[in-house]
Order: structure tokens, then sequence, then C-alpha cells
């Protein structure tokens, strides 16, 4: 699972463009290595942000859709806030003990970070090659035509009523494997896994036995997840400005879109 690069909205040939502020799109892949489906979460910046909380409720999401696993393996990078972060870890143990599913984290060693997702990006890139993109919804179009064989590419626009704040789910106190100074931090895990009787494992290094988490470190206390959002989000108003100064460089179609966006 990984994040593609940031995609501005508009996309456009035309110079009015360079200047001004364009919306953020945040594509977030999931790919499955046993069946080669890859699932693509997609959303703007005037529905949700880029926080754990947004990673998380994406990954949850996608577990869930999957009830004839028994176990999930889960390879990523190491970046904190999406992948290796207390948010996250609270809402896999939580999923790994209410649906009675093992579910375990890789990290993948700095410099040795390629993975399935960076082909489905790179395929997606080559597809919006000098193609022009009017809202945000024309680029969950030219991903689901980006691949044909063995299948498209699955696409999931959400808004900011998908997201959920795992926040306040305290599972979990910590997944620092140590507590004294000179321990191990959380950027030097290599694996953790979450087991269906709540309990907690960790490696330091892909070689290495598991090792229990301290018993400090699990706390009883759980809270129902509520919705992150309770409306939907404001962009700046700077922002808001700039994307209706370029209203004149879009089809009058596309205007009301623009018109809509919440902002300060």
């Amino acid at each position: 699972m990984d994040l593609q690069g940031l995609l501005l909205c508009p996309k456009l040939q035309a110079s009015a463009l360079y200047y001004k502020m364009k919306l953020g799109v945040h594509n977030f892949t999931i790919y499955n290595m046993a069946s080669h489906d890859a699932k693509n979460y997609l959303w703007h910046e005037g529905e949700a942000g880029v926080s754990a909380n947004e990673f998380t409720s994406c990954i949850v999401d996608y577990l869930e859709a999957h009830p004839t696993y028994n176990e999930f393996i889960l390879w990523s990078d190491g970046c904190g806030y999406q992948n290796r972060n207390l948010v996250l870890s609270n809402a896999l143990l939580k999923f790994a003990t209410e649906k009675k599913k093992r579910v375990t984290q890789k990290y993948l060693e700095r410099g040795h970070t390629q993975m399935e997702c960076d082909s489905v990006h790179s395929v997606i890139e080559r597809k919006l090659r000098n193609r022009d993109i009017h809202v945000p919804a024309e680029y969950a179009a030219v991903i689901r035509g980006a691949r044909s064989s063995p299948k498209p590419y699955e696409v999931k626009y959400v808004g900011y009523s998908f997201f959920q704040d795992f926040s306040k789910v305290n599972i979990c106190k910590s997944v620092r494997p140590g507590s004294k100074v000179g321990d191990p931090m959380v950027h030097d895990l290599r694996a953790v896994r979450y087991n269906v009787d709540g309990s907690m494992e960790f490696k330091l290094l892909h070689s290495d036995n598991w090792q229990p988490f301290t018993s400090p470190s699990l706390m009883k206390t759980c809270v129902i997840v509520a919705p992150l959002y309770t409306s939907v989000p404001k962009i700046k108003a700077l922002m808001f400005k700039h994307l209706q100064e370029l209203k004149h460089v879009l089809h009058k179609d596309f205007h009301p879109f623009y018109n809509a966006l919440h902002h300060e």
C-alpha cells in the first residue's frame, strides 16, 4: 500500500494555471499480491486531509471488504503519518480482536521501497500524460481505464463522511518497542503483528524472532469509532479565490463544482 504523488486539479494546458493554487487530489492504493487487484481510494482536499485517520479509514475498509481472508500481511514503506503510528496500530488491533483475523505489518527497508503500487502509479501517470482534468472525478475515470488486463483498477471515490476517527481507540498506549533511554524507537520497527487475543509482537529486523510488546504498553479501554468529520472541511480562502479565477479556462459545465467548495 502506498500514496501516489500529489495530483492537482484542474490540470490543463493553460498558462493561467501556473501561478494559481490548485486543488490537491489524493490516491491511496492497496495492491493485492494474491489476486493482482488494485484498489484506489481517491479524495480531494475539499473533502478530507491526509492525517493518519484518513489512511487508517482506507486500510480498515479494505480489510473489512475481504471477510474470507483469515490473515493479512500489509507491506508498506516506513512513513510515520501513513503506516507507522499509534492511530493505525490501535485500529488494526481492534480489527484483529473483533474479526478474529491476524494482521501483520511489514515495513520495507529504506532504499528498497519499490513495490507493486509503484507500477500502478506509473501506469496511471502515463495515462494522465497530456490529459486534461477539469474536476477530481475525472481522475477516477482515468484510473479505471489505466489497465484492462487482468481487470481494470478499482476506484473508490470517497467523501468526508467515509472517514472515521480512530484516534480515540485506546487499546494500545504505545508502539515503541522500549521505554528507557537508548531503547529502540518506533522508527526502528520492521514488523508488527496484531493477534486475535489482543496481544502484539514486533521485530526490529526481518530475520529476528517475534518479541512481545512489554505489558505496560497495553490498556483495556476501547472507544466506539466516530466519524472524523461532522461537516464538509473548508479549503483556504486564497485557494478558493484562485480556483474562481481559473474558471475562465474551464467550460461552464464545471463551474458548479468549484462554486460549491466550502471555504474559509
